[in-house]
């Protein structure tokens, strides 16, 4: 390997490569089949977290094993904690501006309710075979089990999910 792909890899940032964020966006809307807006993804900020959570295996590991958890997480366990929400909240802008093109170009509907946005993934044959694609089993592996452990998900309020998964396992959060 040469020493300018080394330096590139070390300054590769998946969480602010757009194609990274959209290709994970779409198969949690799919998985969770919100396909329309009575199935919709409730509240996309939880996307920021769930994303990073569902393209790491020891992310997605925390998560089922910490979420609503009555374990108490070690000091180890809590600094990866406050680094997942520190990191995922530097990204709620980038989210918000890939949002913007994905409804654009008529991949997801946005949907504003109350005082949330919602969203849901828009049924076209592209994004049919990109879904069946073997190559995202891992991502949607990953999505199912955080479906099982926590109920609702594409429901549940934003707070809720902060609240149940970084602040109670002891992770000072910005959010009131």
């Amino acid at each position: 390997m040469n020493d300018n792909f080394k330096e590139k890899r070390l300054l590769y940032n998946n969480s602010e490569d757009l194609y990274f964020l959209a290709y994970n966006l779409i198969l949690i809307l799919s998985v969770l089949d919100c396909k329309n807006d009575k199935s919709s993804f409730k509240d996309y900020r939880k996307l920021i977290f769930l994303i990073p959570i569902i393209s790491n295996e020891k992310n997605t590991q925390l998560l089922l094993n910490y979420y609503k958890s009555y374990i108490k997480p070690n000091a180890h366990i809590i600094k990866e904690l406050n680094r997942i929400y520190y990191d995922a909240i530097e990204t709620i802008t980038l989210i918000r501006y890939l949002l913007l093109i994905l409804e654009k170009r008529n991949i997801i509907k946005i949907v504003v309710e109350d005082n949330k946005v919602n969203i849901y993934l828009l049924e076209n044959e592209t994004i049919k075979m990109f879904i069946r694609d073997t190559k995202f089993e891992k991502e949607k592996r990953r999505i199912i089990d955080i479906k099982g452990k926590v109920k609702s998900l594409k429901r549940l309020n934003y707070m809720t999910f902060v609240d149940n998964f970084f602040k109670a396992n002891g992770v000072a959060i910005w959010e009131q």
